[in-house]
């Protein structure tokens, strides 16, 4: 089923899909940023370095896919600001960089290792990605911040960074979610990621990931499992599984403080551990021995443009489903 990894065979994969080497603007060479994902427990390494493709083979726990952080021109800046905001799609699977992209050269120019490129917009660089049979996603849209429109013109991506732990580390701007929402209300199907955006392993890994329900550990394989939104973000909690009675939903998930089911403005139910509160639609199934949520069950009305799962771990971390 598209959108929902719970109903598929495979195994759970912890991937690393938006990271940096020395070839673009990370601190490690490609062999040591590869041996740091394996050693903190990742089983796919997506390197990502800007305008370059870096390529380096798997080791024995992780399997690397070579990909690439590409540019596209902004949108027209808001008269009141005069924003000029590039934007930044992850391409996952490709083997091969535009020398030519076709954007606006005026705000080209080298950077660190890499010349920095723009395609003239999203759907551009998205066509380009797909045409390789790779998969691509809008890259932090709130730390860049990115107008909904951009998002809406950007046919042919296939999900965007719900967290990056780099922009939550950076300003506070990782959690892209209410952009998602906003999409997902328009009638775009867009999955969610959650990525470290690792440029420092001893430093920034570990903080956000993607867990990917895969039939084997290959890359056409994982590519495909990316495509149909056969993944959950995560920045701690796990979740189990997720079991749907014909508008009701059952999720079964780590130790958490809170679940959400989310769905268009003003729509939506909670279950909350140790708080009182409304719970019509929504109630707590089991709990651990500390009286956290491990099993909740949702019955929305039918109707709704999409539900997505939200779950709250004791300590604030999160994980996002897809739409289901």
């Amino acid at each position: 089923m598209i959108g929902n990894p719970f109903t598929v065979e495979g195994e759970w994969l912890k991937a690393a899909l938006h990271t940096h080497t020395t070839r673009s603007d990370g601190e490690l060479d490609p062999e040591a940023h590869v041996r740091h994902h394996e050693w903190m427990g990742f089983d796919v390494c997506a390197i990502t370095d800007h305008w370059t493709l870096t390529s380096v083979p798997s080791t024995r726990d992780c399997l690397v896919i070579t990909g690439a952080e590409l540019a596209a021109d902004p949108p027209a800046p808001p008269a009141a600001t005069g924003a000029h905001r590039d934007m930044e799609l992850l391409a996952i699977g490709i083997g091969e960089l535009p020398e030519d992209p076709g954007g606006d050269r005026s705000s080209w120019r080298p950077i660190d290792n890499y010349l920095f490129k723009t395609f003239p917009d999203l759907a551009t660089a998205a066509r380009y990605v797909v045409a390789q049979g790779g998969v691509c996603f809008v890259a932090h849209p709130y730390w860049s911040g990115l107008p909904l429109e951009a998002i809406l013109t950007a046919d042919g991506v296939h999900g965007l960074e719900v967290f990056n732990a780099s922009a939550e580390r950076e300003n506070g701007r990782g959690d892209s979610s209410y952009v998602w929402d906003q999409a997902l209300e328009h009638g775009m199907r867009l999955w969610g990621f959650a990525t470290d955006d690792c440029h420092y392993p001893g430093f920034d890994l570990g903080d956000a990931w993607t867990m990917v329900r895969a039939p084997e550990r290959s890359e056409a394989a994982v590519l495909e499992a990316l495509r149909s939104g056969h993944t959950y973000a995560s920045t701690g909690p796990s979740i189990h599984a997720i079991e749907i009675d014909g508008e009701a939903i059952e999720v079964r998930c780590s130790p958490a403080r809170a679940v959400w089911l989310m769905s268009r403005y003003e729509t939506g139910w909670s279950v909350l551990a140790g708080r009182r509160g409304r719970m019509d639609g929504a109630r707590i199934l089991e709990r651990d021995d500390r009286g956290l949520i491990v099993r909740a069950r949702f019955t929305p009305p039918a109707g709704l443009p999409y539900r997505r799962l939200v779950v709250e771990d004791p300590k604030g971390a999160r994980a996002w489903t897809n739409p289901i």
